[in-house]
């Protein structure tokens, strides 16, 4: 592999991923106006003369696009190319959809998040294509991640299990990841809290009255706390208190109050576990109190189990982990590292979810979804290094 490599490396062009990553920034596309990011990806794919295919719908083009359809195994890069909208145009000091290089950094909407990445998955099949592998490689590149992926991956993946679209034997998601190796996700568990009170006119609040809100803040501050647990491979749970809803009138003390959580879980953690813990959280904030009523509202299935997205991963010693461990020395000269932070979720907990080998690889950036987000151009340079390391050790 080692000569090998090394002339693949050479090919590597620095100047070719800044100018394909401009061309993308440059093209807004804000989830739900995907369609002519999306149709110069195809155009661009073209020109390279792999096989190309469009799923989706014409507004929303998904694409499949791959070298070598027809070889044994496949690896897949998924990219999104749709990003969230400007919140505060002033807030920046440049024009977020005129990409920029200063410094060492692309500036510009989507830079770290992620149109940056996809650009490269475009170069790297460029590459590729002059080294005759026996592996079929090739991307994903879809809308709608930003908004669950409904009208993006989580078709791909319908498809992929319903046999109606190749299944790939390994995908790597270009999510930014520092240039560690994310081989794990955490899950989610969305729930509510209903706090119950007894509504009174404001003059009684003291005397008939039972203020729902205070008894909620009450529980929201016995929940904001850090959860000491942790997994070597996912890190931390997370819990937060994002919404509350109360009350009707000015006048009226507020008979219920609820409270909307968000928890992530890490591996092995259920949503009993959660609901056991919240349970006893709140049970120790409301001892002493006679009016301390509250319950958890969450949908359930069938069978009675509360609905929850469990956390997701691929083993760093599966097939798709040993050849990353492999990859980033032979690319880098350093060792791998695992990314455990805090990050959300990304398009490759689908992919687990249908029993696919997964495992995110990305570069450094800052500020996604703020105002000057960037990329560290080195780190796509590097990124694209490991890239043609995996694709030829996956080759072996």
């Amino acid at each position: 592999m080692t000569f090998k490599l090394d002339e693949a490396l050479k090919l590597v062009d620095e100047a070719r991923i800044i100018q394909l990553a401009s061309e993308v920034i440059r093209i807004p596309s804000i989830s739900g106006n995907e369609k002519d990011v999306m149709e110069y990806a195809i155009q661009l794919l073209e020109e390279i003369g792999v096989h190309v295919e469009v799923h989706g719908s014409t507004e929303r083009p998904i694409i499949y696009a791959c070298l070598n359809p027809e070889a044994e195994k496949q690896v897949i890069f998924n990219g999104h190319l749709d990003v969230v909208p400007i919140a505060k145009p002033d807030a920046w000091s440049k024009d977020p959809w005129t990409p920029l290089v200063e410094g060492g950094k692309l500036y510009g909407r989507g830079a770290s998040d992620m149109k940056s990445s996809c650009a490269v998955m475009i170069h790297l099949l460029e590459i590729l294509k002059k080294l005759d592998l026996p592996i079929s490689v090739g991307v994903h590149l879809v809308p709608d991640e930003e908004r669950g992926a409904a009208e993006g991956s989580r078709i791909l993946v319908n498809k992929i299990v319903a046999g109606e679209l190749r299944r790939p034997d390994y995908v790597i998601i270009g999510e930014q990841s520092n240039l560690q190796v994310r081989v794990a996700e955490r899950g989610m568990f969305g729930f509510k809290i209903k706090f119950y009170g007894r509504a009174a006119h404001t003059a009684a609040a003291r005397t008939n009255g039972i203020n729902a809100i205070a008894k909620a803040s009450k529980g929201v501050l016995a929940l904001e706390h850090h959860i000491d647990k942790f997994h070597e491979w996912i890190g931390h749970p997370m819990l937060s208190v994002n919404l509350i809803e109360a009350g009707t009138v000015s006048n009226q003390v507020p008979a219920e109050c609820t409270i909307t959580v968000d928890r992530r879980l890490i591996i092995g953690e259920t949503a009993d576990d959660v609901v056991a813990e919240v349970t006893a959280d709140l049970d120790k904030a409301g001892e002493g109190d006679p009016d301390w009523n509250w319950e958890i509202i969450a949908d359930k299935d069938e069978e009675g189990n509360w609905k929850y997205t469990p956390a997701n991963y691929t083993s760093p010693d599966s097939d798709l982990g040993k050849a990353f461990i492999k990859a980033v020395p032979a690319a880098l000269k350093r060792d791998p590292e695992l990314y455990v932070t805090w990050a959300g979720s990304t398009d490759g907990r689908l992919y687990r979810q249908a029993g696919i080998q997964t495992i995110g690889f990305g570069p450094i950036g800052k500020y996604a979804h703020g105002p000057d987000e960037f990329v560290y151009i080195d780190s796509l340079v590097q990124m694209t290094k490991v890239w043609v390391a995996l694709a030829l050790e996956l080759s072996t």
